[in-house]
């Protein structure tokens, strides 16, 4: 994978959080993005870390459930019923692509 032309791309990234060591946060609001989608390796390390801080940050954070792997079932299963619903909202990538789709209420 790797960024298309256009893309913004956040840089730092030097431990587990996606936001603690990168200029995500800045980007993000320079933006004026509400909205957090993750997904990504390790589900119950790196993304519940970004996931949390978004949350602390005032990010309305949706985690995409078919897009996060653990090294373990038990990890992932533990993730999803445990922390997803506290600090996010958990979704399938199927369920946000239908919601982008859909027209804007005014």
């Amino acid at each position: 994978m790797k960024p298309s032309p256009g893309d913004l791309i956040a840089s730092g990234k030097r431990g587990l959080c996606g936001f603690a060591t990168t200029n995500l946060d800045f980007i993000l609001r320079q933006n004026n993005c509400k909205n957090v989608i993750l997904g990504g390796f390790l589900t119950n390390c790196c993304v519940e870390s970004t996931m949390r801080s978004g949350y602390e940050l005032g990010y309305r954070v949706y985690t995409l459930k078919d897009c996060c792997a653990a090294t373990s079932i038990e990890g992932q299963n533990a993730a999803f019923e445990y922390t997803f619903g506290m600090f996010s909202i958990p979704k399938t990538s199927n369920e946000i692509v239908e919601a982008l789709k859909a027209p804007i209420k005014a």
